[in-house]
């Protein structure tokens, strides 16, 4: 009987053995490999579509030019309060404002109709953060200027392939009251993304990118992002 006990043990000792030996290793490696695999792919979908472009918008508190925002991770964002979408984008960008609201170099630009009073719209949405967030309008011309000749508009289908470039329309007309695509602009002003807002694997894909090429030298203590989230 000891002599069975003491030859199970040894069984025990060598299945240990070969799992911390073996197989964690291995597992471990997969799990590495593949988010490795999973970061490159995601680097590949950031190019470069072309350069913020120079602009001078009405804000809450008066002019706001292009020069507020040069030098910043920017996401930029055409929003038309009358929309039924409206509400639903709107609690993807306070989503993201929270998860963001400590990084000093990252800052959403909405762009509203001409007619919107902003400090209502700031108020009912709680964009209070004007060192983050700028509400901006101008007239219809003036936005869809900006859509057809610098940001465009992308023709995303619903299942792009993982790492693939984005295609552009050339026949759609620039409608700032309907675009729905939210736009990443890096640090440099390059154009680098395009993001449907009515998506949710977009958006996924979105707080992906910007987690990868936000500067990591701002993050600031670990410790603190931990007590944000409790």
């Amino acid at each position: 009987m000891e002599k069975e006990q003491k030859k199970s043990n040894n069984y025990l000792q060598a299945a240990i053995l070969l799992l911390m030996i073996v197989v964690f290793p291995a597992g471990s490696w997969v799990y590495m490999n593949m988010g490795y695999n999973r970061s490159k792919t995601a680097i590949a979908e950031l190019q470069d579509y072309g350069h913020l472009p120079a602009f001078q918008l009405t804000g809450v508190k008066g002019t706001v030019d292009s020069s507020l925002v040069n030098g910043q991770m920017t996401l930029v964002v055409f929003i038309n309060p009358d929309q039924a979408a409206t509400k639903d984008r709107m609690q993807v960008l306070e989503t993201l404002h929270r998860q963001f609201d400590e990084r000093n170099d990252f800052k959403l630009l909405i762009h509203l109709p001409e007619i919107t009073d902003l400090a209502a719209f700031q108020k009912e949405y709680n964009l209070t953060d004007d060192r983050q967030i700028y509400l901006v309008k101008g007239d219809s011309q003036t936005l869809a200027s900006l859509i057809k000749n610098t940001y465009r508009i992308p023709d995303l289908s619903e299942a792009r392939e993982p790492g693939s470039s984005v295609d552009f329309q050339t026949s759609a007309s620039a409608d700032p009251n309907n675009y729905p695509y939210y736009i990443l602009i890096d640090e440099k002003g390059k154009i680098r993304n395009y993001y449907h807002a009515d998506r949710t694997v977009d958006i996924e894909r979105m707080v992906e990118h910007i987690a990868l090429i936000l500067p990591r030298d701002i993050e600031g203590d670990p410790r603190l992002r931990r007590d944000r989230e409790l």
